[in-house]
């Protein structure tokens, strides 16, 4: 075979290697997105309830935001080792499964308990075992498009759509069997979505070392790249550090509020807003956030960032002001709006700013940063929410004026 040959056959080759990479990437979009849709239809139906099943159960408001604060501490706590673990066997889809399954587990154990003391030790082990997912989640889908504001923006979308769905089915569903069998309908969700990711193919790696820490670096000729100890502090130096800072800051305000805001809706607007409220929320993430990620990929992470902050502040001002729940529910439909474009831009921003090798680990410190504000927020909300709702939601603007400020010195 002559060397034109040769060079033509070769050519042919990597074509169709390329071709095949690309089409499992595809198949692997399309099952995470369906098993992240199914999860979040899960979430959404159980979360908004499980503030209003604590109060069933007796507990105090201070006690409604301690389930916050063990939930998101433990996820703090085990988040980023859970990434450094997912970073060191190359593993993405058991991580996400394996956290999915737990989080159903444990909703499905709150059906039967009886008091508001044993559903917050059950939230508690779900943080601990629920937050292998999250890192793992937001390396993958990462590492799925070179595009980090779009791929981010398609799956937010998604699963704010399943959110929105679990939001009007969990509204409907309480209303019909009660908060109880509301749970066991959630657990099994989630060992359905658990299942899906299963089928996801990822690159084999073989065995690995973790004594160092061996990373995929997707899509480059060489692929491994050991690198010894942790990430952590390089990530938390320079613009970064205060990058982190900043959501931190934005977490303890969202922690402030949303720790007790369906208490707040029940009281106010009745137990059948808190679903609709919730579900208009998700509606407006998930009609937005694809368009969002395109605007993110053209124009830069840390303006739309700024924007994110803004509408929070926005957002619960309103909240702590509107009475009429028609009114309320264009405030939720611009609340969705700040999420999405929260996780978006922040996303986008650790994307773009980490290396491939420790991007598992940015994402998981970037979910670290917001459950440590969901510890110290909601511990806040709860005591100021015990004096006034309205003097617990307008104080977030504090949190939210400091960060925007810090914001406003990330490099663009």
């Amino acid at each position: 075979m002559s060397r034109r040959e040769l060079v033509v056959t070769q050519g042919k080759r990597e074509k169709t290697l390329k071709l095949k990479k690309l089409r499992v990437k595809r198949r692997n979009v399309v099952i995470l997105a369906i098993a992240m849709f199914i999860a979040n239809v899960s979430f959404g139906m159980a979360f908004p309830y499980l503030s209003v099943y604590m109060r069933l159960l007796g507990a105090s408001m201070f006690m409604v935001g301690l389930l916050s604060v063990a939930f998101n501490l433990t996820s703090t706590v085990f988040q980023y080792p859970f990434g450094w673990l997912s970073d060191s066997t190359g593993n993405r889809k058991g991580f996400i499964a394996f956290g999915v399954a737990s989080i159903g587990f444990f909703y499905t154990a709150m059906a039967f308990v009886g008091s508001a003391t044993g559903v917050l030790i059950l939230r508690t082990l779900q943080g601990v075992f629920g937050s292998a997912m999250t890192p793992a989640h937001s390396a993958l889908i990462s590492e799925l498009s070179t595009r980090a504001g779009s791929i981010f923006g398609l799956f937010n979308s998604i699963e704010n759509a399943g959110y929105m769905v679990g939001n009007f089915l969990g509204s409907a569903i309480v209303g019909y069997l009660g908060v109880r069998k509301l749970f066991l309908i959630s657990g099994l969700l989630l060992f359905v979505s658990a299942g899906i990711v299963l089928l996801i193919r990822e690159r084999p790696t073989g065995r690995r070392s973790l004594l160092g820490m061996i990373l995929v670096q997707e899509g480059r000729e060489s692929w491994r790249a050991t690198v010894k100890g942790s990430a952590f502090r390089k990530l938390m130096r320079g613009h970064l550090g205060l990058f982190y800072v900043t959501v931190f800051l934005v977490m303890v305000a969202s922690g402030q509020f949303y720790s007790v805001s369906s208490v707040y809706f029940k009281e106010t607007f009745g137990e059948w807003s808190v679903g609709v409220i919730f579900g208009i929320e998700s509606l407006a993430a998930a009609l937005t956030g694809y368009f969002l990620g395109k605007l993110i990929d053209r124009h830069g992470a840390k303006r739309f960032y700024l924007i994110a902050i803004a509408g929070y502040a926005l957002a619960f001002l309103l909240y702590a002001v509107v009475r009429n729940v028609w009114l309320v529910f264009g405030v939720a439909f611009l609340s969705g709006v700040k999420w999405v474009l929260t996780i978006n831009s922040t996303s986008a921003y650790v994307a773009q700013n980490v290396r491939v090798s420790e991007r598992a680990q940015g994402m998981g410190l970037l979910n670290a940063m917001m459950s440590l504000g969901w510890v110290v927020g909601p511990l806040l909300g709860g005591y100021f929410s015990g004096i006034s709702f309205q003097l617990n939601f307008m104080s977030t603007l504090i949190p939210l004026g400091l960060a925007f400020l810090l914001a406003l010195r990330l490099p663009g």
